[in-house]
């Protein structure tokens, strides 16, 4: 009994341990909320030492005698380069694209409408005039693509 007691404390001691070398992001929302997290969540991200926030105990230990153990130990790690966000169009160019859609999808679901025969040119530039279930079926998805792009 003593023994698991022992092995389940030195268990969770490591667990612990390992839990606290992890690498830890603090992040800011737009509404000024604040985020800490083990993954970047955005261009903002700041990494935050763990290691680096025990500096007092350090200097409270008595300096090194021998030079030799001081070269011994390791420098600390420096925080790993935050991954820039791949360059792309901005809100306000998204925002354009999809009004421009929306107005094509208007005007194709109107001509659709408006139109008795709807027809397609095949491979030899001749015109191939839809049945009555390929204009339903261009008609609902028109509609489909207003829906889309509309809103």
């Amino acid at each position: 009994m003593k023994f698991r007691l022992g092995s389940s404390t030195l268990l969770l001691a490591l667990a612990g341990t390992t839990a606290s070398a992890a690498d830890i992001y603090k992040s800011t929302a737009p509404d000024g909320t604040v985020s800490y997290s083990d993954r970047p969540l955005g261009a903002n991200a700041e990494f935050v030492s763990t290691v680096g926030s025990r500096p007092a105990a350090r200097a409270a230990a008595p300096p090194a005698v021998n030079a030799p153990n001081a070269a011994a130990q390791e420098p600390l790690p420096e925080a790993p380069a935050v991954p820039t966000l791949p360059e792309g169009p901005t809100a306000a160019q998204l925002l354009l694209e999809r009004q421009k859609n929306c107005e094509i999808a208007r005007e194709r679901e109107q001509r659709y409408t408006v139109s008795r025969r709807l027809y397609r040119t095949n491979a030899a530039g001749e015109r191939e005039y839809l049945d009555d279930a390929a204009v339903a079926a261009a008609r609902a998805e028109a509609a489909a693509n207003v829906k889309d792009w509309c809103g």
